[in-house]
């Protein structure tokens, strides 16, 4: 028997990198909405609580609702958010990231069920975590010869 696929049941990957240093934060979840998002900025925020925090984020309609905003409203002391114009991916350097976790660790793949999609996930996460000189340039060079 040769396993087909069915369903398309996606996973939305949250994340937020260290332009700096190539470290990332990630968060996996079924659904892409304003209330998985939050979660994952409480998640961020909180882990980096200690420090002042530039968001880059890009004009998706679940990162701007009333109840994101109130929350980065709240953190106003240490974070600044730099709202992207919209249609613009060539301005956001995680972009880069996200293609490279979608051409190399699950393109053309069968994976059968989602928690091996999710595994997937993590150990790319994992291995860039080790490496971050390849997120950076992931994000660096992929967008600015965008832009160029």
């Amino acid at each position: 028997m040769i396993p087909a696929a069915g369903t398309n049941t996606r996973l939305c990957v949250y994340g937020a990198m260290n332009y700096r240093t190539g470290q990332s934060h990630y968060m996996v979840h079924p659904k892409k909405n304003s209330q998985q998002f939050g979660e994952f900025l409480r998640q961020l925020l909180e882990t980096n609580s200690h420090r002042n925090l530039v968001l880059v984020i890009d004009n998706a309609s679940y990162h701007r609702t009333k109840a994101i905003r109130a929350l980065l409203e709240d953190h106003r002391d240490h974070v600044f958010v730099i709202w992207l114009p919209p249609y613009s991916p060539e301005l956001n350097l995680i972009e880069g990231l996200w293609g490279y976790l979608k051409r190399s660790a699950l393109n053309n793949y069968f994976f059968g069920e989602i928690e091996s999609l999710e595994t997937a996930i993590h150990e790319t996460f994992s291995e860039l975590q080790q490496h971050p000189e390849t997120a950076l340039s992931l994000a660096y060079n992929t967008n600015l010869r965008k832009t160029a």
